[in-house]
C-alpha cells in the first residue's frame, strides 16, 4: 500500500458502471500524477475515510492527507493534473460556483444509476 502514501489518491466506487467510467477517464488524464483505487481495494482499517463516505461521494486525499469530497474533488485532481486549474480556482473563490456544482454533484451522485 505504499501507493496510496506517495501521492494523491482518488477513492471510487468500483461498484458502479458510472464511477469506473468515470475513474478510467481520469485514470487517462493523470497519468502517474494520481493513484486511483477503487473504495473496494481499500483496507479495511484505512483512516482518512469511511467506506459510508467513499459510497455517498468521489474522495480524493492529497499529499497532505487533506480529504477532499464531490465536485471539490474533481477539481482538486483537475487542479494536481494541470488540467482545468481555473476550475479548482473558482470552486475555492466563488461561492455561487462551489454551491451550484456541489448541488449538481449530489444530484449525479444519488441518480448515477440512471448514467451508467
Amino acid at each position: 500500500m505504499n501507493e496510496l502514501e506517495n501521492r494523491p489518491l482518488l477513492i471510487y466506487d468500483g461498484e458502479c458502471e458510472f464511477c469506473v467510467k468515470w475513474a478510467r477517464k481520469f485514470k487517462a488524464m493523470a497519468g502517474k500524477f494520481i493513484t486511483l483505487i477503487p473504495l473496494q481495494n481499500l483496507p479495511v482499517d484505512y483512516e482518512y475515510v469511511s467506506r459510508a463516505a467513499c459510497l455517498k461521494s468521489i474522495q480524493y486525499i492529497d499529499g497532505n492527507n487533506r480529504v477532499s469530497k464531490g465536485a471539490e474533488a474533481i477539481f482538486q485532481l483537475f487542479h494536481t493534473t494541470k488540467k482545468a486549474s481555473f476550475l479548482f480556482t473558482f470552486y475555492r473563490r466563488i461561492p455561487i460556483f462551489r454551491i451550484f456544482t456541489e448541488f449538481i454533484y449530489s444530484w449525479i451522485a444519488r441518480n448515477r444509476h440512471l448514467f451508467s
